[in-house]
């Protein structure tokens, strides 16, 4: 899949008119695509399945733009202030800033084709059923991931499921039950429709499971515990976990689409970046890697880990994650292309230590398992390394989590445990098998603090526990504040959302900004 959406992408045909002739200007091109014809070839269809995905994997959403604003948000990442790229990860952006304009509008117009996809494929256009509802499925696979992204970052958002209305442009905001009701629905007509497996080029497409994955952790996120775990539990030994010492695995070009994977973003590695939406090849360009490289190696100066995510692998005696997840001072511990570590990042730790915080620095999606600091090129460029949306390893912590709020503590143990395991810790099971549900739920929280760590998951995690003021507001429980390079501060009723872009608003008077944004 990852060569096949940079290929067939979706080209506007431009015509020369030759002459004035009537009959010429009245001629019908047959073999262009149009509404008429359009879902009547099962190629074309492809086609318009990748450029579905390409405001997805671009770069002004997946590709940088959500990572640069929203994803490093969360109190693993103290963040050096550079402009206005960091306004929204360090709380101090307002709606005339770009950071939640691009992610809105790449996702609606990624919802627009799925919209066409659904709307138009129909029996008449593809007779065969398997191959209609695998095209299809993808499509209402996508579009409930765009929703719950866009319900997570803005809340009450514009729920648009049909081709554009041009009696009604001006659409109302949904309220956030009725956008959740429509994942779910989506999610359960991909789940039918999607194979569990795809081979060959299409290995990556979201899959049955993807599908009942993201319907899962959206019932967590409602706080629908025992729908949770109906979905959830249905996966179980349907993935496995890597090795451990393959742990590393799962964030790099190594062993991309494997068996712990249920759905990941494919990207290439191209030497020629090119900045911009909608160009043909652009669709799979990441360059997401400037977000979480050290700062003498990030053109955006990046970030620091913070001290409490280091204690917390310490005082767990985690050494397999550890490793893969972060880059300091311990032993054995290496920079780019295997370099030791005070060799490879003393300019980095001279940073850090200048700014006055610890030199603890991000591995994973870093690029340094990709060669040496000349070799891993951020500018100009980009990487190939697919983003693991969402592994078995979430799967099991967040059925044991769903296990554990509906009042199954026992039943959530061995979940926790089976992700334990393999970073080689103590197990529950052995250590306290009458584990209250209190401590489990701190148990879990730890636990996805630590295999989780740097992958897009925390931000989302501490508001849902209703915790991202108690980490990152004026007082913090870590001590020292995590985005004390900035000066930033969490606000609760505020920064759970971002704003709704001012261009939007002005656009449509329909639209109401976020609380707290109108100041």
């Amino acid at each position: 899949m990852k060569n096949t959406i940079k290929i067939k992408s979706l080209v506007l045909a431009a015509f020369i008119v030759f002459a004035c002739s009537d009959d010429i200007l009245d001629q019908q091109n047959n073999n262009a695509t149009s509404t008429a014809n359009f879902g009547t070839s099962v190629e074309q269809v492809k086609s318009a399945i990748n450029g579905a995905f390409h405001p997805v994997t671009g770069t002004f959403f997946w590709g940088r733009i959500v990572h640069t604003g929203a994803l490093l948000r969360s109190d693993e990442f103290n963040v050096f202030p550079f402009g206005s790229n960091t306004a929204m990860s360090t709380f101090l952006g307002n709606p005339g800033d770009r950071w939640a304009t691009e992610p809105w509008q790449e996702l609606y117009k990624s919802i627009a084709r799925c919209n066409n996809i659904i709307t138009n494929v129909t029996e008449e256009g593809i007779p065969d059923t398997n191959t209609r509802e695998s095209l299809v499925g993808q499509a209402y696979f996508l579009r409930a991931f765009d929703y719950w992204y866009l319900v997570n970052l803005y809340g009450n958002v514009p729920l648009i499921t049909g081709l554009p209305d041009l009696d009604n442009l001006l659409v109302q905001q949904a309220n956030a039950d009725a956008v959740w009701a429509q994942i779910i629905a989506d999610l359960e007509m991909a789940e039918n429709m999607l194979p569990d497996s795809w081979s060959g080029e299409d290995l990556g497409r979201p899959t049955s499971g993807a599908a009942t994955a993201l319907k899962g952790k959206s019932y967590l996120y409602m706080k629908q515990y025992s729908n949770a775990i109906t979905a959830l539990n249905s996966l179980v030994g349907r993935y496995s976990l890597l090795p451990a010492a393959q742990y590393g695995e799962n964030f790099s070009t190594t062993n991309e689409n494997n068996s712990e994977s249920v759905f990941e973003l494919q990207f290439l590695g191209q030497e020629s970046f090119v900045w911009g939406t909608d160009i043909p090849g652009s669709g799979t360009m990441g360059n997401f890697h400037i977000d979480y490289a050290p700062p003498t190696k990030s053109p955006d100066k990046s970030h620091v880990v913070n001290p409490w995510l280091k204690d917390l692998f310490e005082a767990n005696g985690d050494v397999i994650r550890r490793n893969e997840t972060l880059a300091y001072d311990y032993v054995g511990a290496t920079g780019y292309g295997g370099i030791d570590f005070s060799t490879d990042m003393a300019g980095d730790i001279d940073v850090a230590n200048d700014a006055g915080v610890e030199p603890i620095f991000s591995k994973k999606y870093s690029g340094m398992d990709l060669g040496t600091r000349a070799e891993v090129d951020f500018l100009g460029t980009n990487v190939g390394n697919n983003w693991r949306v969402i592994r078995y390893s979430d799967v099991l912590l967040m059925l044991a989590e769903a296990l554990n709020e509906d009042n199954r503590t026992s039943e959530a143990i061995q979940f926790i445990d089976m992700v334990r395991d393999r970073a080689a810790l103590s197990l529950i099971a052995n250590t306290n098998p009458s584990i209250s549900q209190a401590d489990m739920r701190q148990a879990i929280i730890e636990e996805r603090a630590m295999e989780l760590a740097g992958e897009g998951h925390r931000f989302f995690d501490l508001v849902r526990w209703d915790l991202a003021d108690d980490y990152m507001g004026a007082t913090s429980l870590h001590g020292d504040h995590p985005k004390s390079l900035s000066g930033g501060v969490y606000q609760a009723g505020k920064h759970e959302l971002v704003w709704i872009p001012n261009s939007e608003i002005d656009a449509n008077p329909n639209l109401n900004q976020n609380p707290g944004y109108n100041q």
